[in-house]
């Protein structure tokens, strides 16, 4: 089981948490119902990782997803090169995009945030390749 958490976030053995922009995983602190016993290995991402491929699973396969499926779908996609032949690798999106329409959809925010520049904006071009 592979678990992702943002930088910033302490649950995967961060020691000192920051400010992070992506909603709905990472904390200050270890929630007592997580059984981190559970976890083999972890994948921490960056606001700008997560918000560029939740744009694209948005462009490129019409799921219409939030931030932290953006988080979830960039750590299997890191994972997913350490595959072996006849292995599987199963994601889980766990929200959508209706409480973002003003964060990572929109162009401004993501300029003013430094996730993207004006022309990565206008053209669209902007590629993740974890």
């Amino acid at each position: 089981l592979i678990g992702v958490d943002p930088e910033g976030s302490v649950i995967s053995g961060g020691h000192e948490a920051h400010d992070f922009k992506v909603e709905g995983i990472g904390y200050d602190f270890v929630p007592t119902v997580l059984n981190l016993d559970l976890v083999d290995e972890w994948v921490k991402t960056k606001d700008t990782e997560t918000f560029k491929m939740a744009r694209r699973l948005n462009r490129e396969e019409g799921l219409l997803s939030g931030g932290s499926s953006g988080s979830n779908m960039h750590g299997a996609m890191v994972q997913a090169k350490k595959l072996k032949k006849g292995q599987s690798c199963v994601v889980l999106l766990p929200d959508g995009v209706r409480n973002y329409l003003t964060k990572y959809l929109d162009d401004k925010w993501m300029i003013d945030n430094k996730f993207f520049t004006a022309d990565e904006c206008k053209t669209e071009e902007v590629v993740v390749n974890p």
